[in-house]
């Protein structure tokens, strides 16, 4: 998925998109309200421009929120399943095992393929594990 692509995605999803400044080290925010904030100025790329709106846009369509308050164990659960959404957007469990029968299977080149950092294409071959192996 390009980003271009993703942009698609949230306006389908009626996700708005706004750039917002953010005074922490924070790049991206999903608010309940259903938008997303990016803080393009501390965005380096394109590619991580797309991880980081697909991570928010991950975080809304889940329903994959906390507040400021919440306990670290609720912050954690719901981080971790905005990762795992975001991967199978990413990254998709068919189009990995179909790109290393094709003979990339070093990490760098299947994150070239997929157009993401090398290391969110090591988060998700380690959320698929040894089923992408079959």
């Amino acid at each position: 998925m390009t980003l271009n692509e993703l942009y698609r995605d949230c306006e389908n999803n009626h996700i708005e998109v706004y750039p917002f400044k953010m005074k922490s080290s924070m790049k991206g925010i999903a608010l309940s309200s259903g938008d997303i904030g990016l803080d393009l100025d501390k965005i380096e790329d394109s590619m991580e421009e797309k991880e980081i709106l697909a991570h928010e846009e991950s975080h809304i369509l889940g329903g994959y929120f906390y507040t400021i308050d919440s306990p670290l164990a609720v912050k954690g659960k719901q981080e971790r399943r905005a990762v795992v959404l975001t991967i199978k957007k990413l990254i998709p469990r068919d189009e990995l095992i179909q790109a290393i029968r094709s003979g990339l299977t070093e990490h760098w080149e299947l994150a070239e393929y997929f157009e993401v950092s090398c290391k969110f294409m090591l988060q998700a071959m380690e959320y698929y594990g040894s089923s992408i192996l079959h």
